[in-house]
């Protein structure tokens, strides 16, 4: 078995991206992950190489930077990780409804060499199959208001994923940009969810977020 996982992430990244780069999608080395913008919305496919004592393990992350809720974001806070939507592709492809959160394993292992192209062929399946719809199906604001903030109502919908309170904030953003009738319920909804946070700076911002989109206009 390779022992490097540098090796190993070149390995991967240099067969996969033949294969991505005909959908437009990007290497990015240093976080080991394929990424595409288009219009509003930066498309991000993420592997995460683990080392163990006698093998690697390859997981898949699937993210969505929507750019005018970012930007909101930086305007009022100052920083983001620019991570608006996502989650594991397992906890993805297994949520039917896209709300409920489905545990399952998707881990490719990797143990000899020869398991290096299989792999290849199992992350290009996971793209065709699973990423590439959801990028699809969540490229508009309305469609993620829709999985954030639209009945039936979830604090932390499988296809949304995220640190809990980036998910309150940028629910309220998403909300304000696309207008939802629901609003001042949400605004109910998501004070009660911070607090669950039980950290007073991640509460503090999520004031500060919502005090700002209760006294400017956004768009």
């Amino acid at each position: 078995m390779i022992s490097n996982s540098r090796d190993i992430k070149e390995k991967i990244a240099l067969l996969l991206n033949e294969r991505l780069k005909q959908n437009g999608f990007v290497y990015k080395k240093t976080s080991n992950e394929f990424i595409i913008s288009e219009n509003d919305c930066i498309f991000i496919f993420n592997m995460l190489l683990t080392a163990w004592s006698d093998h690697y393990s390859l997981g898949v992350r699937l993210y969505i930077s929507q750019k005018k809720v970012e930007k909101i974001y930086e305007d009022i806070l100052g920083k983001s990780h620019k991570l608006t939507i996502g989650n594991s592709i397992e906890r993805i492809s297994k949520s039917s409804d896209g709300r409920e959160v489905i545990n399952g394993d998707m881990v490719i292992l990797l143990i000899q060499d020869e398991d290096l192209e299989a792999a290849v062929e199992t992350l290009e399946r996971y793209y065709n199959d699973i990423a590439k719809p959801y990028f699809e199906q969540y490229q508009t604001l309305d469609a993620i208001n829709d999985i954030m903030n639209n009945p039936p109502f979830e604090y932390c919908p499988a296809h949304v994923g995220g640190n809990f309170d980036d998910r309150c904030m940028k629910g309220l953003i998403v909300a304000r940009l696309v207008d939802n009738p629901n609003y001042e319920h949400l605004v109910a909804i998501y004070d009660e969810a911070i607090k669950e946070t039980m950290n007073t700076k991640s509460i503090e911002n999520y004031y500060r977020v919502r005090e700002y989109l209760m006294y400017n206009r956004i768009k």
